[in-house]
């Protein structure tokens, strides 16, 4: 998610500060809650060419009009909205997010993606489209403008420095995340531990990124694979991460040394790209001074696979369906939630250690469902049985709290194992014989 936050305007003044803010979003057991945030490309049933920058503007007048929204400006170009705890964002080339708000089940969820779509068709009318997949299947990033936010500017600078594709992550690519809370601190790095050794699976269920340029890939999660070619000082793995011994100071510790992009002050933004966090919070740059805003901000610019910050993002499913929408926190919440889940799923993946977690992720991207894991086993039967432990967790958890089982979400995964074939496999069957405009129909709410 890319929205700017209100700045917390306080200085920094030792580490002390920066491991209260993870500790502020300890919650207890009976407040847990689950976000989802998912992106889509919008575009124009006439002709297929996705809308600009100004088309989608336009768009968010008229949401903001109509529907009670806040409107967020970048100079006079309106840029985001915010209503309550939900927010619409705009990534690099106009992907079009919603960051969803903090719900107690997968039906609120439900609810909240069904009342976002019915207000974006009603603006957008019959002759917009809402394509749900993982990566722009036709468009080369010299085909799309940018949408004119400060911040894209500085990392479109930046992050080609760094890896050869990260103007294809920014402009072609959609996701779906889930936001988790935490109970404690040691809870809190044990949910991303189990968060990391399950993010392949994840990639591989919901892989759906198979065609760029018109024709099929050669990877499932082609967005997956793009990510390892963005910034390695930013995604991927961090190293500390299997371990069951660390705690916010480690992660602390990794976040500092993440290069930063910038800093906001009320003059716009200022270009720190490369410049070390650390070296600011203990010395000041260019006259600035470290504040907790500009640290907030920097935790928003590390990309790994599972990301903390008062919450943990669980970050690797392609963009897709309706139904993926809620199959993905669904999963999540099943696997992460329930106690007895995490333990088997832990203890399911335990094997893993750092140099095959990132094997496996890459064997994921590459083959998805149809790969095998650095153990010799297939991934889609190690999905087989994560899917079931989210399923046994999320029947548990609903009898805890009396409402009915969220499983049935899970029912797009059920139907993926069962068959054999993901999401990523239709569309790259689909882009062989379909037009531009039906295919994007197909995939299209």
């Amino acid at each position: 998610m890319s929205r700017d936050q209100k700045q917390d305007v306080s200085l920094l003044q030792d580490r002390e500060q920066l491991l209260d803010y993870f500790r502020a979003g300890i919650k207890s057991a009976d407040r847990l809650t689950i976000g989802t945030e998912h992106e889509k490309f919008l575009w124009h049933r006439a002709n297929g060419r996705l809308f600009n920058f100004d088309e989608i503007e336009g768009l968010l007048h008229k949401l903001g009009d109509r529907f009670g929204y806040e409107k967020a400006w970048d100079g006079d170009r309106l840029v985001a909205l915010e209503r309550n705890d939900e927010a619409i964002t705009l990534e690099p080339s106009g992907q079009f997010e919603l960051s969803g708000g903090l719900k107690k089940t997968i039906f609120e969820t439900e609810v909240e993606l069904e009342r976002h779509f019915e207000e974006l068709n009603a603006v957008g009318g019959p002759e917009m489209g809402m394509a749900l997949l993982g990566i722009n299947p036709y468009d080369d990033i010299s085909d799309l403008g940018w949408v004119p936010k400060s911040r894209y500017k500085i990392m479109r600078e930046y992050l080609p420095t760094r890896g050869d594709l990260a103007h294809w992550m920014m402009k072609l690519t959609c996701t779906i995340q889930a936001n988790m809370d935490f109970t404690s601190e040691e809870d809190a790095s044990d949910l991303v531990r189990t968060g990391y050794v399950v993010s392949p699976f994840v990639h591989a269920l919901f892989a759906n990124s198979s065609v760029h340029h018109g024709k099929p890939s050669g990877y499932q999660s082609y967005r997956g694979h793009i990510w390892t070619r963005t910034d390695p000082d930013r995604s991927g793995v961090p190293d500390f991460v299997l371990r069951d011994d660390w705690g916010f100071g480690e992660y602390l510790d990794y976040v500092l040394d993440v290069p930063m992009f910038f800093i906001r002050r009320d003059h716009g933004y200022v270009n720190l790209a490369g410049r070390s966090f650390r070296e600011f919070m203990e010395k000041g740059l260019d006259g600035y001074q470290a504040t907790m805003g500009d640290f907030e901000l920097h935790l928003s610019t590390a990309f790994p696979e599972v990301r903390m910050k008062r919450y943990v993002e669980v970050r690797s499913g392609d963009g897709g369906p309706l139904s993926h929408m809620l199959a993905l926190p669904a999963f999540w919440k099943g696997v992460l939630y329930d106690a007895e889940a995490r333990r088997e799923s832990w203890e399911r993946l335990s094997w893993l250690d750092h140099g095959n977690l990132l094997s496996l992720n890459l064997e994921a991207s590459k083959n998805g469902i149809h790969g095998v894991a650095p153990n010799g086993e297939s991934i889609m039967d190690i999905c087989r049985d994560l899917v079931r432990i989210s399923s046994e967790g999320l029947a548990r958890l609903a009898k805890r709290d009396g409402h009915d089982s969220e499983a049935i979400f899970l029912q797009p995964l059920q139907t993926i194992l069962e068959t054999r074939k993901s999401a990523a496999d239709c569309v790259a069957e689909d882009v062989e014989r379909l037009s531009r405009i039906e295919l994007l129909s197909k995939y299209s709410l």
